[in-house]
């Protein structure tokens, strides 16, 4: 009995070891992984979302520009797992545009809510704007000159005498379309209300939105140049001053005083006799011989006072051998 009992063990039992894969627990580990991305992607809730994708230009040629406003970032709907959905914000997802073979012109590029780069599992419901238009223009450089703008009037008594911009001229690259309609750059206001002295002062440039985005927060740097106020007045009597005489001859000067018109501060209009003294007035009668001469007198003033004019602008000299000479 207890042998045939041994004979239908034999019959029934199977070797199973045989036929159980060798690698089973990286096959059961697989199953594993399969069961855990289903239900991620198909069990896990949905939700519907709103993300901001940036747009990215890649190989603008370097001698194009982009000439106008674009939207920047796309406003993307997507819909998909929440644990999907909550990765993305950790990822930087951007919408390419190549413009390898972009020419001067108008340029509408599509975006194709299936082209963006959104993992699977994610379904784009809408993309705003649905097209990304472009206007492409050469690129140009151009040396703008700069201009002051003044407002405001210096103390009394004082005049705003000039400005001077450092640097006096800009370079600006930017699309050749927006440089031919510009011939100079000009300042902000420089408020000079109540100077009485040259002061400097640290000036932005007044710029529209399309400069501003090529130039930036640009500053130059001002020389408010201020004087006190100025006037003509006319000085009389004045005696020139022969320069070069020889010993042995004598000079008659014909006439003998002039007038000389100025413009000078006007504190110093106040003491005529003063201002007269700052002036060197001369008549160069070196290397001449006797006889009659026609000369113009020589008036130089030390600032800030200005020679107008001279009245005769030409006196007589007369040169004739010195009798009291030894």
């Amino acid at each position: 009995m207890e042998k045939l009992v041994e004979q239908i063990k034999k019959l029934v039992t199977v070797d199973l070891a045989g036929y159980w894969p060798k690698d089973w627990v990286l096959r059961l580990l697989a199953l594993l992984f399969a069961i855990l991305l289903w239900y991620f992607v198909v069990g896990e809730d949905k939700v519907d979302t709103h993300l901001l994708v940036p747009v990215e230009l890649v190989n603008l040629p370097r001698d194009l520009v982009i000439a106008n406003q674009y939207k920047q970032q796309l406003e993307v709907t997507i819909s998909g797992p929440r644990g999907l959905i909550d990765g993305l914000r950790r990822q930087h997802i951007s919408w390419t545009i190549n413009l390898a073979d972009a020419k001067p012109g108008t340029m509408a590029i599509r975006n194709e809510p299936e082209e963006l780069p959104f993992p699977r599992g994610i379904e784009v419901l809408r993309v705003q704007p649905a097209h990304t238009t472009l206007l492409i223009d050469r690129l140009k450089e151009k040396n703008l000159p700069l201009q002051a703008e003044i407002s405001g009037e210096p103390a009394s008594g004082y005049e705003l005498a000039r400005v001077e911009l450092q640097p006096e001229v800009i370079s600006v690259s930017g699309p050749e379309a927006l440089l031919s309609r510009i011939s100079l750059l000009r300042t902000m206001p420089i408020d000079v209300a109540g100077l009485d002295s040259t002061t400097i002062r640290q000036v932005p440039l007044l710029l529209d939105q399309e400069l501003m985005e090529l130039l930036g927060e640009a500053m130059v740097t001002a020389l408010v140049v201020i004087r006190e106020k100025t006037g003509e007045i006319s000085l009389s009597n004045l005696t020139p001053a022969l320069v070069g005489q020889a010993e042995n001859l004598a000079y008659t000067v014909s006439p003998r005083s002039i007038q000389v018109r100025v413009r000078a501060p006007l504190s110093l209009h106040q003491d005529p006799a003063a201002l007269a003294q700052r002036l060197v007035i001369t008549l160069d009668v070196g290397g001449l011989e006797p006889g009659s001469h026609s000369l113009s007198p020589t008036v130089s003033g030390d600032e800030p006072i200005e020679v107008v004019n001279i009245r005769p602008e030409q006196v007589s000299v007369k040169i004739a051998p010195n009798p009291q000479a030894p």
